[in-house]
């Protein structure tokens, strides 16, 4: 096993990995994915194992269900969204890069890859100022395909 630093979500199922630095976010964007019915498996830090080439992240003992706010401080996800809101574990199907950078997320161009444990997976960069729950809503039904 190895813990990676982000924050794990399934969204329809699929398991995305949202990475960048410290308030770039992250938070903001889970909130929004729960709202919208998604799930968190973990935040800040993910256990990542691997199994048949398929990397599976959860979340660390003693922090499932919480999500760290700048501010409030730790969230109880599964007291506001319900238990549904959480799950144990997820595949790591593809990533986000929270960046500052300026980029435009419309086409298969904008794509790139990260290697985590070993495995390699798609990852796109998003700007934090643009709706990137939304965003990350349209593209996981993109990449479905």
């Amino acid at each position: 096993m190895t813990q990676i630093p982000g924050t794990l979500v399934s969204v329809n199922g699929r398991g995305i990995l949202l990475r960048g630095a410290a308030g770039m976010g992250k938070s903001d964007t889970v909130l929004m994915l729960l709202r919208d019915g998604h799930q968190l498996i973990a935040d800040d830090a993910v256990d990542v194992t691997i199994a048949a080439g398929q990397l599976t992240g959860r979340s660390p003992a003693g922090t499932p269900g919480l999500l760290c706010l700048r501010g409030p401080g730790l969230f109880d996800v599964t007291r506001r969204f319900g238990p549904e809101a959480t799950a144990t574990s997820a595949s790591i199907d593809w990533a986000v890069e929270l960046t500052r950078e300026r980029r435009p997320a419309t086409s298969q161009t904008d794509w790139q890859s990260v290697v985590i444990a070993g495995i390699r997976i798609p990852q796109i960069a998003l700007s934090p100022d643009r709706p990137v729950a939304e965003l990350i809503q349209v593209l996981e039904v993109g990449t479905c395909d």
